[in-house]
């Protein structure tokens, strides 16, 4: 396999996702990616201060490769309102420093280049947007129907990949992923049933690669020779009218010329049921699209990337040894924990925080048009309010009531941060209502909450107590407060409000 040179593996539990691997001019510390996904954190179409702390964070814990969000190669990219965009030259300052913070830990850092066809999501203003694409197909998931691109804006987008290229070689990034997944443009004009034009870019294999054998040239041209050009592309995209696996792996065989990697994912953008696999949930077992990347890479020359729910170093080591692919995205593991590779390669597995794949506050909050987060990692996409925790200037004694996963996250950040804590639970067990989640079916890694909290608290000391239900004489006989002789803890955190008596006795502290 290109790129898989023998080296010396590390001294590490996880030897194959420790060991570099080379990809044309550039050398990954690691197999492990964040890969391309929309965090609704830049604004105004440039990377900001929020975005490089976010990718800053997963840098620091150890990624070895970044690529980060889809970047619009031409006006007519524009598929929210909060995308990034590459078509001016004032893009560039923000890149370069994502670039020198990446570079600052030893992560390389790659950028997706977009243009979404007809898949349209939503316009300025809540106005509907014209949308192109290779035909006049419309689309379901968004009930888009979309013009037909004609040759001269075929060449003007072309041009759009080659200028956003160089933008990003100019400003200092390793490599840029052309983006032909999901049923995205260039996908639309590989698809026999969605490309139903009669030209040069329709027809044959040869014309319905055209379009992409003409920008992924352009892009060559427009940077340099050690600069990596990658190819996302969804193995399979799982709907009756997608592109199949068959054909996506002769398209790759056409391009692999023109081609560093290949990134395999599977879905589309154009159905609801193509689109689960876009952030799969915890339904699909994971890692399963291993057996697809394994295609590829009998198939092709050149190193496979793959994700597809790969949350912890064990299954991504997995991937690996079976040799059904190079690099394994694991990019909501490193959502749910950014020092997730440094745990691995220390042998802390135990102190992982591992992704449950309930796309609560990741992929839930970027179809709300909020910012990215985790609910079991509140920092991620805070990561500049949050980012540093800082210890109490005076220590306290706390009292937690409740050991739900608020009540458990409360008390671990609180003893994190210095406090003396206690957490109480009436019953036998915690985890609150996460223990009833993961009795539902398909939905067992619920208590995969549970499982990392208890972890947290264990890691910070704070002492549980179970089986104990906290009333007003529990609480008087834990402490004493500053202004009176009665007993009472410094601070309590309680998940349900306390009776009016014990509000009374503690003014200020309820």
């Amino acid at each position: 396999m290109a790129g898989a040179a023998h080296i010396k593996q590390p001294s590490t539990p996880f030897p194959r996702l420790f060991q570099p691997l080379r990809i044309r001019g550039v050398r990954l510390k690691n197999r492990i990616m964040s890969t391309g996904h929309d965090t609704t954190l830049p604004t105004d179409g440039l990377v900001n201060d929020a975005l490089i702390a976010y990718h800053e964070a997963r840098a620091r814990g150890g990624a070895g490769l970044i690529v980060s969000q889809v970047a619009g190669v031409h006006e007519t990219a524009r598929y929210t309102s909060h995308m990034l965009m590459a078509t001016q030259d004032e893009c560039i300052a923000g890149y370069r420093k994502l670039a020198e913070v990446c570079h600052a830990h030893d992560c390389k850092i790659f950028s997706q280049l977009f243009h979404p066809g007809r898949e349209i999501m939503e316009g300025g203003d809540g106005l509907l947007t014209v949308a192109y694409a290779p035909s006049v197909s419309p689309n379901e998931r968004f009930r888009v129907m979309p013009r037909e691109l004609d040759k001269r804006l075929i060449d003007e987008i072309v041009r759009g990949y080659a200028e956003a290229a160089r933008r990003m070689h100019k400003a200092g990034l390793d490599g840029v992923e052309f983006v032909a997944s999901h049923g995205y443009l260039p996908a639309q004009f590989f698809n026999p049933r969605v490309n139903r034009r009669v030209d040069n870019y329709g027809g044959s294999l040869e014309n319905r690669l055209r379009f992409a054998t003409e920008a992924l040239a352009a892009m060559r041209a427009a940077t340099s020779e050690d600069f990596v050009i990658g190819l996302r592309i969804s193995g399979s995209e799982r709907d009756e009218h997608g592109l199949t696996m068959d054909e996506a792996l002769e398209t790759c065989l056409g391009l692999e010329p023109l081609l560093d990697y290949v990134n395999v994912t599977a879905g589309t953008s154009a159905s609801a049921g193509g689109a689960v696999h876009i952030v799969p949930p915890m339904a699909y077992r994971n890692a399963y699209l291993a057996s697809d990347a394994a295609r590829f890479r009998q198939a092709l020359d050149i190193p496979i990337m793959v994700a597809g729910r790969i949350n912890q170093p064990h299954k991504a080591e997995a991937v690996l040894t079976e040799g059904s692919a190079d690099v394994c995205g694991m990019t909501r593991a490193l959502i749910c924990d950014p020092d997730m590779p440094a745990k691995a390669e220390e042998g802390r597995t135990d102190d992982i925080r591992a992704c449950i794949a309930c796309n609560q506050a990741c992929i839930g909050h970027f179809h709300r048009g909020f910012p990215i987060s985790c609910i079991q990692h509140p920092e991620t996409g805070r990561e500049l309010r949050f980012g540093k925790l800082t210890p109490a200037p005076r220590p306290k004694k706390v009292m937690v009531v409740g050991g739900g996963p608020a009540g458990m996250k409360a008390a671990a950040v609180a003893a994190a941060r210095g406090h003396q804590v206690t957490l109480y639970e009436a019953s036998s067990h915690l985890g609150g209502q996460a223990l009833l989640a993961q009795l539902l079916p398909r939905r067992a890694e619920f208590g995969g909450i549970v499982t990392n909290l208890s972890r947290e608290l264990e890691l910070t000391q704070v002492r549980v107590v179970k089986g104990a239900r906290v009333d007003q004489s529990l609480v008087e006989a834990k402490g004493r407060t500053r202004w009176s002789s009665r007993p009472v803890p410094d601070l309590i955190f309680r998940k349900y409000p306390m009776t009016e008596a014990c509000r009374s006795s503690m003014p200020g502290r309820c």
